[in-house]
């Protein structure tokens, strides 16, 4: 029996021990294994701390970011980063790196796209670990200043059935090749790191409803509430670019024939007032309601009907498609399209109230006033013709004028009354009172526009025309005219002509309707002239300020 060997007699219980070489190799084998232990417990109690900082926060960017962080230290990687999948799954449209500075990236230019090893995991979505990346037959290079990069490690981040992006790990600080606990560390990390990700854009989806739903609270809100259309619009396009990365924004609204911008906001935005001619946004307009148009260049177009009538376009550019923006603008423009509706069919119950208000006022005023300031009329005359004293005569005479011009100027508010703001435009009721003159003069007088009568109030609109229809009345009674000119110009003020080659204004002429014409003029800031042209006739001139009308 060897010397370092014992027995306790050689019977059959005897017991061998071990030798000191074969005990020692024990103990190595032990402390390796509880090494081992020791270091997969450190691993995992890594692990479970990157699954606690991944899944700390909500804010999309910032786990994106932790992520790609965490992965680096667990692996022992010098560089790391996470792509971003695009909607179609065949392109990184996001690059979160670790490791290479911001200076570093600005010089290395634009983010990749997924060519080389980085389409390796989109075309095949499974672990990958390779000892050196140059030695790949799927290597694409580096581009110019991008830091030397050998060993490479990788693994797809899946959200449920959706693969929505990769990690990427390089360079292990070890020097040597990933190994085979990396690859399923880095695995288990990239399974929390869907789940913290899939919490982190249900959070921001929810966010983004609740301001994308408080906008459009807002905006149908203003409209209920009468505020300009256009004013709401121009709100609407900032609303947009606030809620989106679209670097601009604009809403075309159809006015006549013409799709017209009413609103827009962002570089490069069509100026408001624009007449839209392209193709694109008139087929856009067509759209039903949930229509989506692409007019190319990163233009997306939405129509904002929200029934049969067509209320608009609204065109986004250079939006992202990959945080859901499309859908929120598609819910956004309906909604807008529904406040708009409800607002047109609003003001449209409002204008009939006011129609019918107008309308039993001038009935009102026809067969209660204008009746009893003709009965008091009648009298006064019944009156003036029992007095003989001639200055009580002509003075119930000018009070009977007065009446009259009072009855005129009644009906004047009557027609006015009658008159649909937008059933006319005020040349054409102007055109209409000269043709109508020639009954009284025997010829037509001639008439002539200048400037721009569509912005006229109604109130100044409608002493506008009881102006041009006393001017013809007295040319037609006094001045045995046989021409008469009539000019209407609006510019910075409003002003009417009326010129015959009659006999003039004849002294003791009554001058109660000329009086009223005066009156009309002075209260709204402007005067009436009423003169002798060399060669012969009448000259009148009623001109007021247009910004006081």
């Amino acid at each position: 029996m060897a010397a370092d060997e014992t027995t306790d007699g050689g019977g059959p219980g005897s017991m061998f021990r071990l030798s000191t070489l074969e005990l020692d190799d024990l103990l190595d084998e032990l402390r390796a294994r509880a090494g081992s232990a020791r270091a997969a417990q450190e691993r995992l109690s890594a692990l479970l701390d990157a699954v606690v900082a991944v899944s700390s926060d909500l804010e999309l960017s910032t786990v994106l970011r932790r992520i790609v962080e965490s992965a680096c230290h667990l692996v022992g990687a010098r560089y790391g980063a996470l792509g971003v999948l695009g909607p179609e799954g065949d392109e990184l449209v996001e690059f979160v790196t670790h490791g290479i500075s911001d200076e570093d990236r600005e010089r290395i230019g634009p983010l990749p796209h997924g060519r080389g090893l980085l389409g390796l995991l989109i075309h095949s979505p499974h672990p990958q670990r390779v000892p050196r990346i140059n030695e790949h037959p799927e290597s694409y290079g580096f581009p110019d200043n991008h830091p030397v990069m050998t060993s490479f490690l990788g693994t797809p981040i899946r959200i449920r059935n959706e693969v929505f992006g990769n990690l990427y790990m390089t360079d292990k600080r070890s020097g040597d090749e990933f190994s085979p606990d990396d690859e399923v560390i880095l695995t288990a990390l990239a399974a929390a790191a869907g789940v913290a990700i899939d919490n982190a854009r249900l959070y921001n989806r929810s966010v983004m409803q609740h301001r994308w739903g408080e906008a459009t609270r807002d905006l149908v809100s203003a409209l209920l509430q009468g505020r300009a259309q256009d004013d709401v619009l121009a709100v609407a396009t900032r609303y947009v670019l606030e809620l989106t990365d679209a670097t601009s924004c604009a809403i075309a609204v159809p006015r006549g024939s013409d799709l017209v911008v009413a609103a827009a906001a962002g570089d490069g935005a069509p100026a408001v007032g624009t007449v839209v001619e392209d193709a694109d946004w008139r087929a856009a307009l067509a759209m039903p309601s949930q229509g989506v148009r692409e007019a190319g260049a990163g233009l997306v177009l939405l129509s904002l009907g929200a029934g049969a009538e067509p209320l608009g376009v609204l065109a986004v550019q250079d939006v992202s498609t990959v945080n859901g923006f499309t859908a929120a603008l598609l819910d956004f423009a309906q909604r807008l399209g529904v406040g708009l509706t409800a607002a047109q069919a609003q003001h449209e119950r409002g204008r009939m109230d006011m129609l019918e208000d107008r309308d039993r006022i001038a009935r009102d005023m026809h067969d209660h006033v204008i009746q009893r300031l003709f009965a008091t009329g009648l009298s006064l005359q019944s009156v003036g013709r029992q007095l003989t004293e001639p200055a009580a005569r002509e003075r119930v005479e000018a009070a009977v004028d007065e009446v009259d011009a009072v009855i005129k100027d009644i009906r004047h508010t009557i027609f006015a009354l009658h008159r649909s703001p937008d059933s006319r435009s005020l040349a054409s009721e102007i055109t209409t009172l000269c043709e109508n003159a020639v009954v009284t003069l025997g010829f037509a007088p001639t008439l002539t526009v200048r400037g721009s009568l569509v912005d006229v109030p109604d109130q100044l609109a409608a002493d506008l025309l009881a102006v041009v229809r006393e001017a013809l009345s007295n040319a037609a009674r006094h001045a045995g005219a046989s021409v008469v000119s009539v000019l209407v110009e609006a510019g910075d003020g409003l002003r009417v002509e009326v010129r015959d080659n009659g006999r003039g204004v004849q002294p003791g002429t009554r001058r109660s309707g000329l009086d009223n014409l005066a009156r009309r003029a002075t209260t709204r800031g402007g005067q009436l002239v009423i003169g002798a042209p060399e060669d012969g006739g009448t000259e009148l001139v009623w001109s007021v300020p247009l910004a006081d009308g």
